[in-house]
């Protein structure tokens, strides 16, 4: 989704406590992206329609769908997490291996955070994590 400064540095065990609480927010992002998604070609045409007094009948419920995406992820990334995908509820958690950041990984769908990847490297590059990775 966007580029961050680091400003939390998760443990594993600190990070998997966060899921139960970030899988909600997440599957209300997953469905409030996926309105907007939905009504966007109509508010397009009403945007093009604007010089003529252009109206539509979703543009309320789109603007407190992208409000509330907002507020949402303004609240996750207040926890420290990065969210990248919407549509996945793909999200990363900053932590050290190896005295360097790289990110846990993690999205909607899995049970708990089994992966990790170097910053660059994004999805395409995750790796499993060992058992000594805490």
């Amino acid at each position: 989704m966007e580029d961050q400064e680091v400003e939390h540095i998760f443990t594993r065990t600190e990070a998997s406590r966060v899921l139960p609480r970030l899988r909600p927010m997440l599957e209300d992002l997953r469905e409030e992206w996926l309105r907007i998604k939905k009504l966007n070609p109509e508010i397009q045409k009403t945007r093009e329609k604007a010089m003529l007094d252009g109206y539509s009948p979703h543009g309320v419920e789109y603007v407190e769908s992208v409000s509330h995406l907002m507020l949402v992820m303004s609240q996750i990334r207040e926890m420290g997490v990065l969210v990248k995908d919407l549509e996945k509820g793909l999200v990363d958690f900053p932590y050290l291996k190896d005295d360097r950041v790289v990110y846990l990984c993690w999205h909607l769908g899995e049970e708990s955070i089994d992966y990790w990847h170097e910053v660059e490297a994004g999805f395409a590059g995750r790796e499993p994590l060992n058992e000594n990775d805490t």
